[in-house]
């Protein structure tokens, strides 16, 4: 099971993530917070394996919090929450230790995956990308389709390798193509790994 803290200085926000979030099978809301003060003390309490953590934390912001949980919490891995992709946010995200970056407006189930992610030992922010200024406009679920369409290639096979309907597959690839502007899913791998988002 994965404990998780969540500060977001939202009320209706905060209320509606931590009762989503524990309705997963493998997350569970230790502890919420609505600021800085609070969200550092219920870490060093709970020892929480991850937080999910809102740029805007009164009184100061959600960097200050990533600073201070690594020593109230030194085994807590964070995850940067936002309402957007702001390259500045990303680039502090990164260099507080966040382990990824999401947004708000991202579909729960990825918010869930980055989650799971992240508690795997995976850490989504490439330091690369972020130096040179290059934001993907994919979804962590488009990243992830997309990258296995690069290295298997058909629906069918993307299919049964994600446990999802070839539809949904085809419905993900529209998205992404339309995205990144580009015809073909060829072309669409290409610009993701050039622009360093896979």
């Amino acid at each position: 099971m994965i404990s998780l803290l969540l500060a977001e200085h939202y009320a209706a926000v905060r209320e509606a993530f931590a009762t989503v979030l524990d309705l997963q099978d493998e997350i569970t809301v230790v502890a919420t917070a609505a600021t800085v003060r609070e969200g550092v003390n219920l870490a060093w309490l709970h020892q929480p394996h991850t937080a999910l953590v809102d740029v805007r934390m009164p009184p100061d912001t959600g960097f200050s919090m990533l600073e201070q949980l690594h020593t109230a919490a030194p085994n807590c891995r964070s995850i940067m929450l936002a309402s957007a992709d702001v390259p500045n946010h990303l680039r502090q995200a990164f260099e507080h230790g966040a382990w990824a970056y999401v947004t708000t407006n991202a579909p729960f189930s990825d918010i869930v995956d980055v989650i799971k992610d992240v508690h795997a030992g995976k850490k989504l922010i490439n330091p690369d990308v972020i130096h040179q200024g290059r934001l993907s406009p994919l979804s962590m679920r488009e990243t992830q389709v997309l990258r296995i369409v690069g290295r298997v290639g058909t629906t069918a096979e993307v299919s049964k390798e994600m446990n999802l309907s070839r539809g949904t597959i085809n419905n993900y690839m529209s998205s992404i193509l339309c995205k990144l502007g580009v015809t073909g899913r060829v072309q669409a791998v290409n610009l993701a790994r050039h622009n360093g988002w896979l």
